[in-house]
C-alpha cells in the first residue's frame, strides 16, 4: 500500500503546508546561492595544505546524575582528538551509543595506525563512515576531528566550507526534546507540566515519547483523550513532536496518528520498525527492508499530511537513499555524532534535491551539538534543531564558551572549525568512571 507524493503534499493538515511552504524557502535559498559561486563539494576552490596527522586518541568522560533525572544517554560522553604535525588538534565527538571503551579501543588500536601521516584535507577517504553502528561512530569522531583540523588550517568555521550552495546562517532555530522518562499509570500530567515549562522558556515546541511501560499499561483508545488534553493546555500556537521510538506495531501507530493530524502535531518520528520486524520482536525475525518502506508510507497516508521523519540510526548516504527516493521520509534526520560531517552533508543535500528538510538527530549535549550545528547552518534544507533538555552536565560543561539556546535560537561557534574549545581541567572534572553509563545505573523501577 502507498500514496503518492502529490496526494501527500495536497492532504489537509498543519504539517502539509508547513512542509510546502519550507520547501518554498529551500527552493529560494538556492536561487539566492545560484548568484555566488555554487561548489560540488564542500573542498571544492579550497586548496589544500601540506599538514599529517601525527596522533589520535579518545577521552572518555563521566558525570554524576540524581537518579531520579537519569534517562537514556546519561553519564557517559566520548571526545576524539587528532594531533598534526602544524601544531593543529581537531575535535570530534562519537555518539555515547557506540559504547565508551568500544569507541576508545578501536579508535585507537584500529583507527589510528592507518590514519597516522595522513592528510586530514583526504577526509571523504581516510574517514568514511562505516556499516556497522558501533563502528560508524567510531569514524565519525575521526571524520568530525579531520574537518575541525581543515576548518582551523583554513581560518573558517566549518559551516562556510560546508555551505556549498545557500549562504550559511548563524542562529539556528531549536525545538526542546526530552518527555523520555514519565509514567502515565502514576501521573501523566508530569508530561503537560514538562511541555507547558518549555513553552515558558522561551521553545517554539516540544517532542516527547511514549510514557515508561506504555506497551504494558496503555492502549491507544486511553492515550488519545491525553493527547488532546495536552494540546488544550498548551495551546494551538506551541509545537508539538512526537517520537514513537518504534516501539508499536503497525496498526496501533495506524490508529494514533489521525488524531496526531487533527491535533496539528510539526511531524511524527520514526513510527514504526525501520527494519520491517514486528513489534514486540519475535524470535530473531529477518530485515525487510521493503515491508519497512511499505509500512512508512501507510503511516504516511494515515497521518493525512502530517510529515514522517526518521534516520537517525542510519550511518550513511547509501543507507539513506531508498528512504528519500521512495518518499518514506519525509524529514530525514542523521545525526553527525553516528554518520560524521561528509556523510551528514551528503544526506542532507539528497534530501535537498527531493525538496526534503534535514533536522539532524542531535541528543547527546555539546560533543554532539558542536558538529551537528555547524551542519544545519552550512545546508539548504535547514529546519530546526534538536536539544536535549534532560538533566546534564555535558551540556554547556566542557566548553570554555558553551553554546546556549535562548528563545529557541543558539549562535553558531563562528570561531575556526568547529568553533569551540574544551575546558583544561575537562579530566578532572568529568573523570571517567563506567558505572555513571546510563545502562549500568539504570533505576530499578525501569529494569
Amino acid at each position: 500500500m502507498g500514496i503518492s507524493r502529490r496526494n501527500f503534499l495536497t492532504s489537509s493538515g498543519i504539517g502539509a503546508a508547513s512542509l510546502v511552504a519550507s520547501q518554498n524557502q529551500f527552493r529560494a535559498r538556492s536561487e539566492i546561492s545560484a548568484e555566488a559561486v555554487i561548489r560540488n563539494h564542500p573542498l571544492d576552490g579550497i586548496s589544500r595544505e601540506n599538514i599529517k596527522i601525527t596522533d589520535v586518541r579518545v577521552r572518555l568522560f563521566s558525570c554524576d546524575y540524581p537518579i531520579e533525572k537519569w534517562w537514556y544517554g546519561a553519564g557517559v560522553t566520548i571526545l576524539t582528538e587528532i594531533e598534526t604535525d602544524q601544531g593543529i588538534i581537531g575535535i570530534g565527538g562519537p555518539s555515547p551509543y557506540g559504547g565508551p571503551e568500544f569507541v576508545k579501543e578501536y579508535t585507537e588500536k584500529h583507527i589510528r595506525p592507518q590514519i597516522i601521516g595522513k592528510n586530514p584535507f583526504d577526509v571523504d577517504i581516510i574517514a568514511p563512515s562505516h556499516r556497522e553502528r558501533n563502528k560508524a561512530m567510531a569514524w565519525s569522531g575521526i571524520n568530525v576531528a579531520c574537518w575541525d583540523i581543515i576548518g582551523k588550517a583554513k581560518n573558517k568555521p566549518i559551516y562556510e566550507l560546508l555551505a556549498t550552495n545557500c549562504e550559511p546562517v548563524t542562529q539556528i532555530k531549536h525545538y526542546a526534546s526530552c518527555g523520555t522518562i514519565w509514567d502515565f499509570e502514576k501521573r501523566p500530567e508530569d508530561l503537560i507540566d514538562e511541555a507547558l515549562g518549555y513553552k515558558e522558556q522561551g521553545f517554539y515546541g516540544f517532542k516527547f515519547r511514549f510514557a515508561e511501560h506504555f506497551e504494558e499499561n496503555m492502549t491507544i483508545s486511553k492515550y488519545l483523550p491525553f493527547l488532546e488534553k495536552l494540546r488544550e493546555e498548551v495551546g494551538d500556537d506551541f509545537k508539538l513532536i512526537h517520537e514513537l521510538n518504534m516501539r508499536l506495531p503497525l496498526d496501533q501507530v495506524l490508529q494514533l496518528v489521525p488524531k496526531l493530524s487533527e491535533l496539528k502535531f510539526q511531524w511524527i518520528e520514526e513510527p514504526v520498525d525501520r527494519w520491517g520486524r514486528s513489534r514486540p520482536r519475535i524470535g530473531n525475525e529477518p530485515e525487510d527492508l521493503g515491508k519497512a518502506i511499505d509500512w512508512h508510507l501507510q503511516v504516511r497516508e494515515a497521518a493525512q499530511g502530517v510529515p514522517i521523519s526518521g534516520g537517525e540510526t542510519m550511518t550513511d548516504r547509501f543507507e539513506f537513499k531508498d528512504w528519500i527516493e521512495m518518499d518514506a521520509y519525509d524529514i530525514v534526520q542523521p545525526d553527525c555524532d553516528t554518520t560524521g560531517l561528509s556523510e551528514g552533508w551528503y544526506v542532507a543535500q539528497h534530501a535537498h534535491l527531493h525538496n526534503k528538510p534535514c533536522v539532524p538527530h542531535n541528543w547527546h549535549g555539546d560533543l554532539t551539538w558542536m558538529s551537528n550545528i555547524q551542519l544545519v547552518a552550512a545546508i539548504p534544507n535547514r529546519m530546526v534543531l534538536e536539544s536535549c533538555r534532560h538533566y546534564n552536565p555535558f551540556r554547556g560543561g566542557l566548553f570554555k564558551e558553551p553554546i546556549v539556546v535562548k528563545n529557541s535560537y543558539a549562535q553558531v561557534p563562528s570561531g575556526p572549525g568547529l568553533g569551540v574549545e574544551i575546558i583544561d581541567d575537562a579530566d578532572k572534572k568529568f573523570p571517567y568512571d563506567p558505572s555513571k553509563h546510563w545502562l549500568t545505573n539504570m533505576p530499578s523501577w525501569l529494569k
